[in-house]
């Protein structure tokens, strides 16, 4: 297992000796590092040259996914380069989520209604919880919901026939659904702290015992991880070249390059679990 060598301070990851931390990280990994941001970019401009119609709303809530799946994703770049990588693999979940509805509402006009109209249940999740619930930070709440606002949101869900929408579904609709079964379930553990996520942060002796807590966490998945985002992002591209007619042409290349780097780490503990 690799651990850092870094020497923490008080100040935790938030140490003013950071860059240190970061060249270290960055330093055999470079070459993934440079191409995650290659890809950032060519999906930046992927985004930014279509023509989106204001009043179309397949093509609005494809641009505007797809752009919250970048920003999870550029927030998980970040974080791995810091060596915060539990904080990473919950981007990389959330990057996920996004490009599975991303390419969902793409394909499907069913699946781009039921995202829609499942506000409404969302909007009676949180006022069951205001009805139910005395606590002081919901006093706002409580203070603005009248009878008639309830009344008049259920007589909606009721008209609409809106059920939930599971990520799950949204991943099959996706063709993603082999990436909610490996990837999405192991990123699942470190958002939920998970007991076997917590074991990154022990030293064990040759026996398999815990011996004594290490601060700082494994680095041995930062590559993985790295892999694993950029590969998500890119197929979250796809659903927008097609959507909008775009030329995607670095795609092919990215892909190659990924499979490639795969090939070369071989098992690690978290792709193994993926595979699980």
């Amino acid at each position: 297992m690799e651990q850092t060598t870094f020497e923490f301070d008080e100040d935790g990851f938030l140490t003013q000796r950071r860059d240190r931390l970061e060249a270290s990280i960055r330093g055999a990994r470079e070459p993934l590092f440079a191409r995650a941001h290659q890809i950032n970019r060519d999906c930046h401009r992927l985004v930014f040259s279509a023509n989106v119609h204001s009043q179309d709303p397949r093509e609005m809530l494809v641009a505007v996914s797809f752009i919250r799946a970048l920003e999870h994703y550029q927030a998980a770049v970040l974080l791995l380069a810091a060596g915060l990588v539990a904080p990473a693999k919950v981007a990389i979940r959330a990057a996920l989520e996004a490009v599975f509805t991303t390419r969902a509402i793409a394909r499907d006009e069913a699946a781009l209604k039921a995202f829609v109209m499942n506000d409404l249940l969302q909007r009676r999740k949180l006022v069951r919880k205001v009805q139910q619930h005395e606590h002081t930070n919901l006093l706002e709440f409580r203070g603005a919901l009248t009878a008639d606002f309830v009344r008049q949101l259920e007589a909606e869900i009721q008209k609409t026939g809106v059920k939930p929408q599971t990520t799950e579904e949204l991943s099959k609709v996706a063709g993603m659904h082999d990436w909610y079964t490996t990837a999405y379930a192991m990123l699942s553990q470190a958002t939920h702290t998970a007991v076997r996520e917590l074991e990154c942060y022990l030293a064990f002796d040759g026996d398999g015992n815990a011996r004594s807590v290490e601060y700082a966490p494994s680095l041995e998945d930062i590559s993985w991880l790295l892999l694993t985002a950029a590969h998500c992002i890119l197929l979250g591209g796809d659903a927008v070249a097609e959507t909008f007619g775009l030329q995607y042409e670095s795609r092919a290349e990215h892909l190659r390059f990924i499979e490639a780097q795969f090939a070369l780490l071989g098992p690690t503990s978290d792709s193994e679990s993926a595979r699980a």
